[in-house]
This record gives C-alpha cells, structure tokens and sequence, in this order.
C-alpha cells in the first residue's frame, strides 16, 4: 500500500515539473514569435505607413495598433520598445489634435465674452493635453528604456552604434516626442509630472544624429531648444539662423520638420514678425517635392504649421485659416467693396 503511495506521489510530481517544462518551453516559442511579429512589423507596416501622406489615418493606426504592441511587451515579454516609441508618437497625435480644436474653441468664446463655455473648452484641452503628454511620455519611456537600460547607451551623455534607419528614425522620434511631452504637460498644468531635464538631454542627444540626412532636423531642434530653455544656447550661435539654416536643408530632402521646429518657436515666444515669417516661409514650400518614404512625418509638419496659423488667425478675428489662405493674413486682404459681399469672402 505504501508502495503505491509513493509511486502516486512521485507521479504527481513528475507530472508537475513536465507541466512546468512545457510551460516554459511554450513561453519561450510564444516570446520568439512575438519577437518575429515586432521585426515583421518594423520591416513590413511602418515603412508604408510612413510613406501616406494621411496624418489623420496615421494618429488613428496609432491609437489601434499600440495596445496590440503593449500586448506582445507585457504578456509576452517581447522587445517592442522601438515600435511603440513610433506608435505612442502617433497616438499622441491624435490627442494633441483635440486639445488643440479644444483651444481653438476657448479662443472664439473669450472673444465672445461666453465665460461659461470658454471655461468649458479650456478643461477639455487641458484633459486632452494630459493624455497627449502621457502618451508621448511613454514613447519616451520606451525610448529610454531601448536604449539606455538594454543597450548602454545613455540619452545625452554617450551616443549608440545605429545597427540601420529605423535604428536612427526611433532614436530622432524618441527625442522628439520627449520634447513634445513636456510641452502637453505643462498646458495641462503639470499633471503628469514629465521631468524638466528631458529638454537638456535631447539637445545634447540630437548631435548623435547627422544632420543632413535627417532633414535638418536635429539641429533644428537643438535650436528650439536653445529658445526654450535658458542659457541652452549660450555660445552656440543664433538659433533662428540655425533653424532657417536647417530649413534649407529639410527643402532639398523632402521632410519639413524644421519649418515646424520654426512656427512652434516663434508663437512660444509671441513674435507676431517671426509668427508670420514662418508661416508665410512654410506655405511658399507647397510646391517641394515630398520625400516619398517619409510622407507622414511631413505631413504631420504641416499640421504642426496650420495648427499655428489657425490660432494666430482665431485669436485676431475669431475663426481659422480660411482655405487655400496658408501664408496670407486678414490684414492683407483688399477692402471689401461698398457694393457688397460676395459669399465666399465669408467662407
């Protein structure tokens, strides 16, 4: 009798440590498979998605596709860290845009003297540029987290070996993004608690980059930063100057990030002449041919500017940057005749 029992025991047991092989094996097969889903998918979907020219659609892949990517990270323990800076990029987007028609919206009803939906609008921005700063903080997370705890590498201090472009791509969107969640956070009175010192690390960060290759980007950046932050650009030149001077690079190779780097510095600083400037310098580009593999990031450069136009244009007579006026201003429009109004003036 005893004999059975311990056969029955040592049978439990054997069956338990199987189990538990098998488990383990069946976690490994399921991490590799994630992992050959997260190459498939950085070689095979962002590639075209970068190439559409749809910054709506882009924001909207974003919001779908970075739950499926915290699933294979989390549940699976998949290394998604590189796409998900992408991803949280994108989705961050899409919350940047509401706040921003949320403003808008606060901007008509001061104008009006409506207080109760002014007050109305200005929660609603500042709800969406929460999320739009916690999005864009945890791409920056994942940036961090790729590159200075699995590679060594720390942001601002040491540069890494890029193993190819979208290596490089993620490590300019990661410091991007950084930036851009410390702007969200500070509309949305700091709620999310995006450190300071992110600022420091990108300007720093973005000399690992080569400049001509990325569109001019990264010094451009570099250079807001130096607007933003003082004592940032002590001794490294006039940051508009570096800026315009990127700019010219961004026209030869077809990605306008730089003009972008451009609009968003000057209505920070409430420069009306460099306001208008920027505008009017990224609508006389209309006409550039676009670099076909980063069409989203240019167009994304685009919403950027017209985002800028339409409050400069709101805050002065009450309503957006009528079509096709990208570039031109209210005040440069001829006086209306006596005889009257056609429709489309008011539309």
């Amino acid at each position: 009798m005893m004999g059975t029992h311990r056969l029955l025991r040592w049978g439990v047991i054997g069956a338990f440590v199987t189990g538990v092989a098998v488990l383990s094996g069946c976690s490994q097969i399921n991490k590799t498979g994630a992992n050959i889903a997260l190459r498939f998918t950085e070689n095979h979907i962002i590639p075209p998605l970068l190439k559409m020219d749809d910054a709506q659609m882009g924001c909207a892949a974003g919001e779908a596709i970075t739950p499926l990517m915290l699933g294979t990270a989390w549940g699976l323990k998949a290394d998604a860290d590189q796409i998900l800076v992408v991803q949280y990029a994108s989705a961050g987007l899409c919350a940047e845009q509401r706040a921003f028609e949320h403003e808008l919206r606060y901007l008509r009803a001061a104008k009006a003297n409506l207080i109760d939906e002014a007050q109305d609008a200005r929660i609603q921005q500042k709800r969406e540029a929460e999320l739009a700063a916690r999005r864009q903080y945890a791409g920056y997370q994942a940036f961090v987290n790729h590159y200075e705890v699995k590679r060594k590498s720390p942001i601002g201090d040491k540069c890494p070996r890029f193993k190819n472009e979208f290596d490089e791509l993620v490590y300019l969107m990661g410091m991007v993004v950084g930036v851009q969640s410390i702007v969200n956070d500070i509309t949305a009175q700091q709620v999310v608690g995006v450190p300071k010192d992110i600022g420091a690390k990108v300007e720093r960060g973005m000399q690992c980059l080569d400049n001509n290759k990325w569109w001019g980007a990264p010094l451009a950046t570099r250079a807001a930063i130096w607007n933003l932050l003082p004592g940032a650009g002590e001794g490294k030149g006039d940051p508009w100057e570096t800026i315009k001077q990127s700019m010219r690079i961004a026209e030869r190779t077809g990605v306008r990030l730089p003009h972008a780097m451009y609009a968003m510095s000057a209505y920070t600083k409430g420069d009306e002449a460099l306001i208008r400037d920027s505008i009017t310098a990224f609508a006389a580009t209309q006409e550039m041919a676009v670099n076909p593999n980063y069409r989203l990031i240019d167009k994304m450069a685009f919403l950027i500017v017209q985002n800028i136009s339409d409050r400069y244009w709101t805050e002065k007579t009450g309503s957006r940057t009528p079509p096709g006026s990208l570039g031109k201003f209210w005040d440069e429009k001829p006086a209306l005749q006596d005889e009257g109004v056609e429709i489309d003036d008011l539309l």
